[in-house]
């Protein structure tokens, strides 16, 4: 067990290490390219707006339809 934790330890002290052949800001960038999606959201293209738009208007339409009451004749 205990040489199992060591070669983590050296394979780790290696990767991040003042040691290291990595410089820390080419870790950040790593970091930041993989939460890219996380952090910045994915823009919609024209058809997904138009496609949001109509199933509002839609639905609008029906939720109007469905609530109009009509006067009553005497």
């Amino acid at each position: 067990m205990d040489q199992v934790l060591d070669k983590a330890y050296t394979v780790t002290s290696n990767l991040f290490g003042p040691e290291s052949g990595i410089p820390w800001w080419a870790w950040m960038a790593i970091l930041a390219l993989v939460f890219w999606k996380v952090l910045i959201p994915e823009q919609k293209t024209a058809q997904q707006m138009a496609d949001e738009r109509d199933e509002q208007m839609l639905a609008e339409l029906f939720a109007a339809e469905g609530g109009k009451k009509g006067k009553k004749k005497k």
